[in-house]
C-alpha cells in the first residue's frame, strides 16, 4: 500500500474513533462516525487480500441489492442508517486495540534467553492467550516472530499460537468477536458472556495442553520468554474494561474498551517518553499503523451492509426464519451450522452477522445467542483452514494447511460437546 493511501485512512479511521466516543457521550448521531470509515473502506478495498477482496464484493453486492429491494418494498430509513453505521463500533475498537502496540516494544524479550522444554511451552500457552486477548492478531506475530529466529517454528508451536489466540473468542471484551457478538445479539451482557466463556477457555486451554505437551517433541521446543512484565497490561485493561462496565452500564462494551485502550495508550507514552515525543508516536501509528487494520475495515463495513439488507429483506416480506423456541439444542445447531461455514471459507465476521440478523428478532434470551455466536467464532477459526490466523501461521512460518487440521480434528470435537454442556447447563 502507497503510504500516502495508509495516511489518508489512518486520519479518516482516526476521526471516525473521535467521532464514535463524542456520540457516546453527546447527542450527536452515531451514523456519522460511520461516514468516514465507509471512505477508507473504499480506500482500502483495492490492497486487501485476493480472498478477502471477492467476500467484500459479494457482501457489497447482495447487501445493496436486498436493501433496494427493502426500500422499494416500504422499508423504513432505519435500516439504511444500519449500512451507514458500517459497524463503526466494533472498526474503531479494532483501531483503539491497535494503538497498544505501541506499549508492547519487543526489546526486553528479544535479549532474552529462549526457554526449552515442556513447562516453557504450557507458560507459552497461557501467556501468549492472555497477551493475545488484548493485542488480538499481533500477539500470534510477536510471539511467532521471536521463535521463528531460534529455529523453524514446528507444528506443534504453530498449533500452540493458533490455539492461544483462537481461545480468546470464548471470552476477551478486546476480541472483535465480543464486539460483533454484543452488536448482534443485541441485549447481551458482557459480564454473562465473560462469567461463562472463561470456564469454556479455560477448557480449551486444558485440552490444548495436554495435547501439546504429550507430543514426543515437546521436551526439545523452546518457548517465549514470557514475564510479568509481558502480561500485566492485558490483565489490567481486561478488569478496567469488565469493572467500569459495572459502573458505566450506559455506555457500550466497545466504547468502554476504545476509551481504555486510547487512553491507557496516551498516558504510558506520556508517562515514558514525553508529550512531544508521545505524540510523534501516535501520529506515526495513525499515518503507517492503522492502515495495517484495512482487511478487517473493509469487511466489518461490507457486514453491515450485508446484515441491513438481510434485515431489510426479511422485514418487508414479514418473514421470520428463527425457531419458535431457542434453546440450548437449538444454540447447538447454529453453532454446529457456524462451524460448518467457517470451513467452506466464509469469515466469522459474515456469519455472526447473518445469524443475528436471522435470530436476535425473535430469540428470548440474547445471552444464549451471544454465547453461541462467540462460540462459533472461536471453533471456526481454530478449524477452518481458511480463517485468517491459520492463513498467516500457514504462510509466515510454512506449516501446511493439512497439518493443522489433522492436529485440530479432535480438539473441536472434543471442544464442540464441551460448548453443548455449557449451553444446557446455562438453558438449565
Amino acid at each position: 500500500m502507497k503510504p500516502e493511501f495508509a495516511k489518508i485512512a489512518g486520519w479518516l479511521l482516526f476521526g471516525s474513533l473521535v467521532l464514535s466516543i463524542v456520540s457516546a457521550f453527546t447527542h450527536l448521531s452515531s451514523f456519522w462516525a460511520g461516514v468516514p470509515v465507509w471512505v477508507a473502506a473504499f480506500l482500502l478495498l483495492p490492497f486487501a487480500k485476493p480472498n478477502q477482496k471477492k467476500q467484500v464484493i459479494v457482501l457489497l453486492v447482495i447487501g445493496s441489492l436486498c436493501l433496494m429491494f427493502g426500500v422499494f418494498h416500504g422499508i423504513d430509513s432505519r435500516y439504511l442508517l444500519v449500512a451507514l453505521e458500517a459497524n463503526q463500533k466494533v472498526v474503531n475498537m479494532l483501531i483503539a486495540v491497535g494503538f497498544l502496540k505501541i506499549c508492547t516494544g519487543s526489546g526486553a524479550a528479544d535479549s532474552r534467553t529462549l526457554p526449552k522444554g515442556r513447562r516453557a511451552l504450557l507458560r507459552t500457552l497461557l501467556g501468549a492467550h492472555l497477551f493475545g486477548s488484548v493485542l488480538n492478531m499481533s500477539s500470534v506475530i510477536i510471539v511467532g516472530d521471536r521463535l521463528a529466529r531460534q529455529q523453524q517454528i514446528t507444528p506443534v508451536q504453530g498449533l500452540l499460537l493458533l490455539r492461544a489466540f483462537c481461545i480468546c473468542a470464548f471470552w476477551s471484551p478486546f476480541f472483535a468477536a465480543m464486539g460483533l457478538t454484543l452488536v448482534s445479539a443485541p441485549g447481551s451482557q458482557l459480564s454473562t458472556l465473560v462469567l461463562y466463556g472463561i470456564p469454556v477457555s479455560l477448557a480449551g486451554i486444558a485440552v490444548s495442553a495436554w495435547e501439546i505437551l504429550r507430543q514426543p517433541a515437546a521436551k526439545e521446543l523452546h518457548g517465549y520468554p514470557m514475564a510479568w512484565d509481558s502480561l500485566w497490561m492485558p490483565c489490567f485493561l481486561a478488569l478496567v474494561v469488565i469493572f467500569a462496565h459495572e459502573y458505566f452500564s450506559s455506555l457500550s462494551v466497545l466504547t468502554l474498551v476504545s476509551v481504555t485502550t486510547v487512553s491507557f495508550t496516551a498516558l504510558w507514552l506520556i508517562l515514558n517518553q514525553g508529550i512531544q515525543q508521545g505524540s510523534q508516536k501516535m501520529i506515526q501509528h495513525i499515518e503507517s499503523g492503522i492502515a495495517g487494520s484495512g482487511g478487517e475495515v473493509v469487511l466489518f463495513a461490507a457486514a453491515a451492509l450485508l446484515a441491513a439488507g438481510v434485515a431489510g429483506v426479511l422485514t418487508s416480506l414479514d418473514l421470520h426464519l428463527a425457531p419458535a423456541h431457542f434453546g440450548y439444542l437449538e444454540a447447538s445447531i447454529t453453532l454446529l451450522i457456524l462451524v460448518a461455514l467457517a470451513m467452506t471459507g466464509m469469515h466469522p465476521v459474515t456469519s455472526v452477522v447473518l445469524a443475528g440478523s436471522v435470530l436476535a428478532p425473535t430469540v428470548s434470551d440474547p445471552n444464549l445467542l451471544g454465547l453461541t455466536l462467540l462460540m462459533g467464532w472461536s471453533l471456526g477459526i481454530s478449524l477452518s483452514p481458511f480463517s485468517g490466523v491459520q492463513l498467516s501461521i500457514q504462510s509466515r512460518y510454512e506449516i501446511s494447511a493439512g497439518t493443522l487440521l489433522k492436529l485440530n480434528w479432535r480438539y473441536a470435537l472434543v471442544m464442540y460437546v464441551v460448548c453443548f454442556m455449557l449451553l444446557w447447563f446455562y438453558c438449565r
